[in-house]
């Protein structure tokens, strides 16, 4: 028989495979061979099962199914799981017994771990004294490195033994051979343990030490200064980085450190005493001086304000900052001056007007000194009762060429001024103007509060509690928190008596003119006692502020009291707390009374606008 060629046999064979039954192209499945993994999926299911008892506190069930995982595979965290389960059950002998157990028969890391395991035993077992003794002996028997005292360390801390972390870590840096001090991990165990001055203290070591972890350190002491509920953590803080900075006098670091410190407490007369020491050695600080400058002004920190900028201006006519510097220290003196409320003399304000004048000249007209204009246009309009002047001076000023903001700023004045004098149409068509030019900026939001204040002045209660509705969402909280109480005002008092509510309108009126006498007698021809007309609370307030304009500071101190002890759920209470604080503090140097309105105002107005500002105040009265 002749044999095939050997293309023919294949293509017979592949035809055999084309015609061969459809079962007999499905494969057979076979047995895999058993390589031990299908006892894992039942080690799966008792570790997750154990897991559900130990998270529904079926300890019992927990301890039995971690006693047999631990049993089979030798894995050390179901024995240590076993045992957190005896401690629950505070079956402390069968923990003692089993833990000294695994300690004679393991020479691995986790014979350290048993070990303090079976110090917490002790302890929780009230064996204090023998849980100690335990500790320090197992700290000394261990072998010098690194690795194994940060690993010991951590699982001494997760037990709540931070104090004999520190003992290893104390015993870790005097060993030479490891060449590490343990500083940021010593810290954070006395953190843990709520010793702030030491935790502080090593963190700076820390520092010291590692310069280029400058930043972590400043987020560490931000936490602790975060949580500080009684000020006992600033306290440390603040002796610590002083402590520091004199004995370290040539490390620029540390100064700066005291400078961040100083502005989380808000404590601006310290960071600029630094940075002006600092600029004296390296002649580099003049931005950080003049923003310090800026802060402190906006805190309302006047004398520091005012002393940043007058070293400034000292310095040098050529620094990078005199201009501002000069308009700044002339606006905190000016604010300074209108915050005291003290009789000021014509002749005082002539000549800070001239001042002005004289400074205007050597800066010359640009946008700068625009708050130097506006400054000199109030007074001449306010208290020099020179309208004309200061109308003619803001209206030459709107013709030069002026940031958007500026001219806004320069309008807003100009209608003030017009309201001032009565003329509320040129003052209302200003506002508008404003109001559309910035109509999403702070600015913007003043203006259309201004121009809804002008028509409650003239009576319009309607048009003006349409805009006060819309404003009392405005980004601005001051401002949202005037409209809310100017249309609870207008609301409150709109339905029941007109009459009385245009009274207190003109009273309002006079007010905003400084004409007090006449806002009294308005005040006063209203019936308080209906409970139809004018709300007390409101009532009191105008009366307490007329009172302190008049430097009346016993009579508002009274008048405010009256608001927040009688009328406590009044949306002025807040108020009536905060101006109190300030008057107390300020003008009766009754700074412990103060202390207490602002103490008040933080516990029982949470939700208050004024919540910061009191916690500020309260905390530097509570520093002095």
């Amino acid at each position: 028989m002749r044999t095939l060629s050997r293309p023919l046999f294949i293509f017979l064979a592949l035809l055999s495979l084309a015609l061969s039954p459809l079962k007999a192209q499905v494969p057979v499945p076979h047995k895999k061979p058993d390589t031990g993994q299908s006892a894992q999926p039942q080690r799966q299911v008792n570790e997750q099962l154990a897991r559900s008892f130990y998270n529904n506190k079926e300890y019992d069930k927990a301890a039995e199914l971690y006693n047999q995982l631990y049993s089979k595979y030798n894995y050390y965290h179901y024995f240590s799981q076993y045992i957190e389960c005896l401690l629950f059950l505070e079956n402390y002998e069968e923990a003692e017994k089993s833990l000294k157990s695994f300690i004679k028969r393991d020479n691995t890391t986790n014979k350290w771990k048993a070990q303090i395991n079976l110090a917490y035993v002790y302890h929780k077992n009230g064996e204090t004294e023998k849980a100690d003794k335990y500790l320090k002996r197992m700290i000394g028997d261990l072998p010098e490195d690194r690795n194994v005292f940060s690993q010991v360390a951590n699982t001494l801390r997760s037990k709540d033994f931070d104090e004999y972390a520190i003992i290893l870590y104390d015993r870790g840096s005097a060993i030479s051979s490891m060449n590490y001090k343990f500083y940021m991990e010593k810290a954070l165990a006395y953190q843990s343990m709520m010793n702030f001055e030491k935790a502080t203290e090593n963190y700076l070591l820390h520092l010291e030490t590692e310069p280029d972890d400058y930043e972590i350190i400043k987020s560490r002491l931000s936490f602790m200064i975060r949580y500080d509920m009684d000020g006992s953590v600033t306290d440390v803080m603040r002796m610590a980085l002083l402590k520091k900075t004199q004995e370290n006098p040539e490390e620029i670091m540390f100064a700066e450190l005291v400078v961040w410190f100083a502005l989380q407490m808000k404590d601006y007369e310290i960071a600029l005493n630094q940075e002006i020491a600092l600029d004296r050695r390296l002649n580099d600080r003049e931005y950080d001086i003049i923003y310090l400058a800026r802060i402190s002004r906006d805190n309302e920190q006047y004398d520091v304000a005012a002393k940043a900028y007058d070293y400034l201006i000292k310095k040098s006519k050529e620094g990078a900052f005199y201009s501002e510097a000069v308009v700044g220290l002339t606006e905190v003196e000016y604010k300074k001056v209108e915050t005291l409320n003290s009789d000021i003399s014509m002749e005082w304000y002539s000549d800070f007007e001239k001042r002005i004048d004289n400074e205007c000249v050597e800066l010359g007209i640009n946008d700068k000194i625009i708050p130097l204009l506006i400054i000199r246009a109030e007074i001449l309009a306010f208290k020099l009762d020179d309208n004309e002047k200061a109308i003619t001076l803001l209206n030459d000023a709107l013709t030069l060429n002026l940031s958007k903001l500026n001219k806004a700023k320069l309008k807003m004045k100009l209608a003030d001024i017009y309201l001032f004098k009565e003329e509320v149409w040129e003052a209302t068509l200003l506002y508008s103007q404003i109001d559309k030019s910035m109509k999403e900026e702070p600015i913007g939001h003043e203006a259309r509060f201004k121009n809804a204040q002008l028509r409650y002045y003239i009576g319009e209660f309607d048009w003006a509690l349409s805009v006060l509705n819309i404003l009392k969402s405005a980004t601005s909280k001051l401002i949202a928190n005037d409209a809310m109480t100017l249309s609870l005002v207008i609301s409150d008092n709109l339905e029941y008596d007109t009459l009385a509510l245009q009274r207190l309108a003109k009273a309002d009126f006079y007010i905003y003119q400084k004409r007090y006498e006449l806002a009294s007698r308005m005040l006063d021809s209203i019936n308080v006692y209906n409970p139809n007309e004018v709300s007390m609370p409101y009532l009191l307030m105008r009366k307490a502020h007329i009172a302190n304009e008049c430097n009346d500071y016993q009579l508002a101190d009274s008048l405010y009291k009256r608001v927040y002890q009688g009328y406590a759920d009044s949306y002025l209470a807040d108020d009536a707390l905060l101006k109190d604080a300030v008057l107390l503090e300020k003008y009766l140097d009754r700074k412990a009374e103060a202390m207490e309105c602002y103490a008040k105002l933080i516990d029982d107005y949470t939700a208050s606008v004024y919540v910061a500002q009191a916690r500020n105040a309260y905390r530097r009265l509570r520093e002095n």
